[in-house]
């Protein structure tokens, strides 16, 4: 379950170049339509899980990356090394341990739910976005929230929502709300157009 939740988190790393939209048009037809014009980006991250049965919160940093339609890799460096990879329906990494593992998407739904949703965020794919999550779009250019609430029964059994915060399409915040009280919050601070 642990590997599912890093698994998840990571997923949602959602970064972007500067793309131009006059502020009276921004929606979220302008907000797919300028993710849909980049190509790759990279950012850091400081992601803080806040675990119920933990008195403290967990805290990882590293490295964000996506490549265009479908690539998203996670490298995270503190407090130990880990790294995963989603390259089309497969994801592989390492764990802490130095473990590596593959994973099918085909063979996880409730995976392959969560990450359909975040990658056709990052695609600008509102169609397949909207086909796996209630989507609402909240403030203006400067500052907006973008509220994934999802339809798929095995995923609404484990997350509330995911919440995810940016400016123009720079993405600087994701929030996964979990059904049992978890929450992570990540931080993202984009390396530039």
């Amino acid at each position: 379950m642990n590997g599912r939740r890093a698994l998840v988190l990571g997923v949602c790393l959602l970064i972007g170049v500067t793309a131009r939209v006059a502020a009276g048009d921004w929606d979220l037809d302008a907000l797919m339509a300028a993710r849909r014009e980049v190509r790759s980006s990279s950012a850091r991250f400081v992601e803080r899980k806040y675990l119920r049965l933990l008195m403290e919160r967990l805290e990882s940093s590293g490295r964000l990356r996506y490549v265009a339609p479908d690539r998203l890799e996670r490298i995270t460096e503190k407090p130990a090394a880990e790294t995963f990879e989603l390259s089309g329906s497969t994801i592989t990494g390492t764990q802490r341990n130095g473990e590596r593992y593959t994973l099918s998407l085909a063979e996880h739904p409730e995976v392959a739910a969560l990450v359909e949703g975040v990658r056709a965020t990052l695609a600008g794919d509102l169609p397949t976005l909207q086909r796996h999550y209630a989507v609402s779009l909240a403030g203006d250019r400067a500052r907006w929230q973008l509220r994934l609430v999802p339809y798929e029964q095995i995923v609404r059994e484990k997350i509330d929502d995911i919440v995810i915060g940016g400016a123009d399409v720079f993405l600087t915040t994701v929030e996964v709300h979990e059904k049992d009280g978890d929450r992570s919050e990540m931080t993202i601070q984009p390396d530039g157009p």
